[in-house]
């Protein structure tokens, strides 16, 4: 099937996933790409309705339905008394109360003992929480737990959990606000608040160098990219440099798992590849759960 210079070029699951266990075997090195549908098949999905009216009750009260309807609500000029409320509650829900997962662990087990690295755009820190070791681990887009003073007044961040604690027992879920604002989180030099240290925080141009030598030391080796559940809500992060990366590596083989969300109909996942990777890139649009416990199983 083919779509504007895109391919879905899957041969079936089982055949796929020879190929794919066979480029595993077989490879000096891989690369893993993990976005948000991971973490979705994995069980925390921010397209899932009765997941989303456990931990924001108060949000779906008011007929939102899930996460992603929210990603843009500075739209909706939220007082920052909401703004943290909702905050909080996510932030605690996601890094805190949803647990380790046991894909991301055998994810790993299917890993151990070959020279890999990970990249990510999700910010749940499910990687380092499962066992992965940080020296093979790139957070492209951070995660949630340091916070920066939005005005740029200093480059220092703040770990957002004694926050969280804090402003938990100060939400009034009528109106579904902090009650005290002095607890809101501020920076201590200007006092502008504080929000997620998404690319800005210390160790970050460490940790993206570290990626990137890891990446140009694959050079003439065998190089197996597994890119998973990831679309195009940041495609820049991950998408593009993996397909610029498969069509300039000389010996890379791209594998990209993709599944639509049964929460989207309609929404198809994003599995196609540009034509121009037919012979380097195979689709598997399949649940990243479904290839990641195949895997796990035929490995044991």
């Amino acid at each position: 099937m083919s779509e504007n210079g895109y391919i879905i070029n899957s041969k079936g699951f089982e055949a796929d996933l020879r190929e794919l266990r066979d480029w595993l075997d077989s490879a000096d090195k891989v690369l893993i790409g993990a976005g948000a549908g991971l973490s979705a098949a994995a069980g925390l999905s921010y397209l899932d309705e009765e997941l989303f009216k456990r931990f924001q009750p108060e949000m779906a009260a008011r007929g939102y339905r899930y996460p992603y309807q929210l990603f843009e609500r500075e739209k909706e000029n939220w007082p920052l008394a909401r703004e943290w409320a909702y905050n909080a509650r996510h932030i605690n829900f996601v890094r805190y109360v949803f647990p380790p997962s046991e894909l991301y662990k055998k994810l790993l087990a299917i890993l151990l003992g070959k020279d890999f690295f990970v990249v990510t755009s999700n910010c749940d820190r499910q990687f380092l929480r499962t066992g992965f070791p940080s020296e093979r681990l790139f957070e492209a887009q951070g995660s949630y737990d340091r916070l920066r003073c939005s005005a740029g007044c200093t480059g220092e961040t703040w770990d957002v959990k004694p926050f969280i604690d804090r402003l938990l027992p100060l939400i009034d879920t009528e109106a579904f606000m902090i009650t005290d604002e002095s607890a809101i989180p501020s920076c201590p030099y200007c006092g502008a608040p504080l929000f997620a240290a998404v690319r800005q925080y210390e160790g970050y141009k460490a940790e993206r160098q570290r990626y990137i030598g890891w990446v140009e030391a694959s050079v003439g080796n065998k190089l197996c990219i597994i890119e998973i559940g990831v679309g195009f809500n940041t495609p820049a992060v991950i998408r593009w440099p993996f397909e610029r990366l498969t069509l300039a590596h000389g010996s890379a083989r791209l594998f990209r798992i993709n599944k639509e969300y049964r929460e989207w109909p309609g929404h198809g996942g994003f599995s196609m590849i540009p034509r121009e990777l037919c012979g380097k890139a195979r689709s598997m649009p399949y649940d990243a759960r479904d290839v990641i416990e195949s895997l796990y199983e035929t490995g044991r």
